[in-house]
C-alpha cells in the first residue's frame, strides 16, 4: 500500500509538471518559443537531488497514510471482536453494590477506583484487548453513601476472570478495598447475570 501510493503520488507529480511545461509551450512561437523552452527546462529540471526530495516526501505521505490505515483496521476489529464475543454468548454483567458509613469513606472509595477505571479503558476497552465492554461507578440519586459499579465483559472465564481479575491497577485496588471493609468503612454485595440480548446498552 505505502509503495503503491508513493508511485501514484510521484506519478501525478511528473505529469503535473510535464504538462505545464508543454502546455506552455506549445503556445509560443519562434524566438519566444525558444526562450520559453530554455526558461521553463531551466525551472523544472530534474536534478538528483530534486528527485531523491520528491521520492522520499511520496514515501513519507504513503507511511502516513499506511499507518493510518493500520490503526483504523486495528481498532475495528478489536471492535467487531468483542461485538463478536458478546453475541455469541451473551455478556457478562457484575452489579457490585456499596454503602459506606461516611462520606468521606465513599470519596476515598472514588479515589481508589479511579486508577482501576483509566487501566480498564487503556488496557481492556474497544481500543485494546476489547474483553471489557463497559465499566461504570454510579453514585444513587437517593442515598450518596451508595454506589454501584456496572461491570460488562465480554465473557466471565476470560475478560473477567483472566484479563480484568490479573490488571495491576485492580490487585492494588482490591488489597486497598478489603481493609476498609475490615474496618468497616463499607458493605459490599454484588450478583452477576449473563446478558439474553433483548433490548441494547
Amino acid at each position: 500500500v505505502i509503495f503503491l501510493t508513493a508511485i501514484v503520488v510521484f506519478a501525478v507529480t511528473f505529469h503535473f509538471f510535464t504538462t505545464t511545461f508543454n502546455d506552455t509551450a506549445r503556445h509560443a512561437t519562434g524566438e519566444e518559443a525558444y526562450d520559453t523552452y530554455f526558461k521553463m527546462s531551466r525551472a523544472f529540471v530534474f536534478t538528483s537531488n530534486k528527485i531523491s526530495f520528491l521520492i522520499g516526501a511520496t514515501l513519507f505521505a504513503g507511511y502516513l497514510l499506511g499507518r493510518l490505515k493500520s490503526t483504523a483496521d486495528k481498532r475495528s476489529n478489536n471492535q467487531n471482536k468483542a461485538r463478536a464475543n458478546e453475541n455469541d454468548s451473551g455478556a457478562f454483567v457484575l452489579l457490585v453494590n456499596m454503602k459506606f458509613s461516611e462520606l468521606s469513606h465513599r470519596d476515598t472509595f472514588l479515589q481508589l477506583i479511579k486508577p482501576v477505571c483509566q487501566d480498564v479503558i487503556a488496557n481492556e476497552g474497544p481500543n485494546s484487548s476489547g474483553t471489557t465492554l463497559s465499566y461504570q461507578v454510579a453514585i444513587s440519586d437517593k442515598n450518596p453513601l451508595m454506589v454501584v459499579v456496572m461491570e460488562r465483559y465480554s465473557d466471565k472465564d476470560n475478560g473477567y476472570l483472566t484479563v480484568h481479575k490479573s490488571g495491576m491497577e485492580f490487585l492494588k485496588f482490591r488489597k486497598e478495598l478489603q481493609g476498609m471493609q475490615e474496618r468497616g468503612d463499607v458493605e459490599i454485595s454484588g450478583e452477576s447475570y449473563i446478558e439474553t440480548g433483548l433490548g441494547f446498552v
